[in-house]
């Protein structure tokens, strides 16, 4: 009996052992298989042969801040109340215009008051004065003595200077009477009136703010790619994408010429920073925007795009064409059929090809379909696209 079970243990191992060689012979035959197959299908893809292309570059600045240099806040020299409002926002104004009347309550008192101190003292004046031109003939004749005609002199000297006082204190209040008119400092537009009527309004605090707004300017900070093909003096089409921040502006005080959202500045380089002579990777740029339709406000703008008006001839590839969010890698079909993926480095861009720097030349194949979940050398076909 012993016999009989050993055998049908052994039976038992053997089939195990042979089903288990053969299931990893199956799973290797089909691994293989599917290998081999992979290698001989051709996946269909589109793509793009790297060529020159004429560009019209396209810069896009995310954020800006708009200013005049021509600008300034109008300025409250006195304390007083808001009683008049000569000007109305956007209104253009010349310097020396008035903007804004104050009125302090307590001037035209004092201005009173000083006129009857400036009255006594000139009465005080007369008398000192007949009293000194008395003593001086008497001390010619020696009827007095030095001591009286020096005390007479020095009465008429404290006249004197006690009414010249009272008259410079009158000229203060009459000075800061007139400063109660705010004037405009500049000739430019009223772009924010900051009290209305019935305000009460300190001394040194802002009232208006004035400036012209004809020429706007803003700061860039820019690759060296892009500055390296400015100067100054050059001149670019400035748009505002979406038309953003154009709906605010100046109400119905808008020149003629204007075509709101699809208006196109004119955008010129005012100055280069470091200069294009010495190395450098980034440059900070200065613009001048040429604003006389009168549709941008200083402040700040979100969607400004440059674009170039002199075209730029370079190897390209489609903006679409690239495998990764930092623009660094394309897939490309090698010369034998087999997909690969390749770094590069790219330049300037119109928005729809990209400028291609280093990594590729020109007969290239780029992919322009996705590859995702496609490994590197896979076999591929490719249609190319028309560009």
């Amino acid at each position: 009996m012993k016999i009989y079970f050993y055998l049908g243990v052994g039976i038992i191992i053997t089939l195990i052992v042979t089903l288990f060689g053969y299931s990893v012979y199956l799973n290797n035959r089909g691994e293989n298989q599917i290998a081999e197959r992979m290698s001989n299908h051709h996946l269909p893809l589109t793509g793009v042969k790297v060529q020159e292309r004429n560009l019209m570059p396209v810069v896009e600045l995310d954020l800006v801040n708009l200013y005049s240099k021509d600008m300034t806040d109008v300025v409250a020299l006195e304390n007083g109340r808001v009683i008049q409002l000569f000007v109305e926002k956007n209104s253009h104004v010349d310097r020396g215009n008035p903007i804004i009347q104050l009125l302090d309550e307590d001037i035209p008192l004092k201005i009173r008051q000083a006129n009857s101190d400036i009255f006594e003292a000139e009465a005080q004046l007369v008398k000192a004065r007949n009293a000194y031109n008395r003593y001086s003939q008497l001390l010619e004749s020696h009827a007095i003595s030095l001591e009286k005609f020096d005390e007479a002199e020095a009465a008429y000297k404290a006249a004197q200077a006690r009414l010249s006082n009272f008259e410079a204190q009158r000229e203060q209040l009459l000075v800061r009477q007139s400063r109660e008119i705010i004037n405009s400092p500049i000739d430019g537009e009223v772009l924010s009136l900051y009290h209305t009527v019935g305000a009460y309004v300190k001394a040194g605090t802002p009232v208006a703010l004035v400036g012209d707004f004809s020429h706007l300017n803003f700061t860039s900070t820019l690759k060296d790619t892009y500055t390296k093909r400015l100067y100054v003096g050059r001149e670019f089409d400035l748009t505002l994408r979406d038309g953003e921040g154009l709906n605010k502006s100046y109400g119905a005080n808008l020149s003629s010429g204007n075509l709101g959202e699809d208006q196109v500045f004119r955008a010129k380089v005012e100055k280069i920073t470091p200069d294009l002579n010495e190395p450098a990777s980034i440059r900070q740029v200065v613009w001048s925007i040429d604003n006389r339709v009168g549709l941008l406000e200083p402040g700040a703008y979100s969607k400004l795009c440059l674009h170039s008006n002199l075209p730029h001839k370079c190897l390209s590839i489609p903006v679409g064409a690239f495998t990764d969010e930092n623009k660094t890698q394309v897939a490309v079909m090698e010369e034998d059929g087999r997909l690969a993926v390749r770094n590069v480095e790219i330049g300037v861009t119109d928005g729809k090809y990209v400028e291609v720097k280093s990594g590729l030349q020109a007969g290239d194949i780029v992919i322009t379909s996705d590859t995702e979940g496609i490994e590197e050398g896979t076999q591929i076909d490719i249609v190319l696209e028309d560009n």
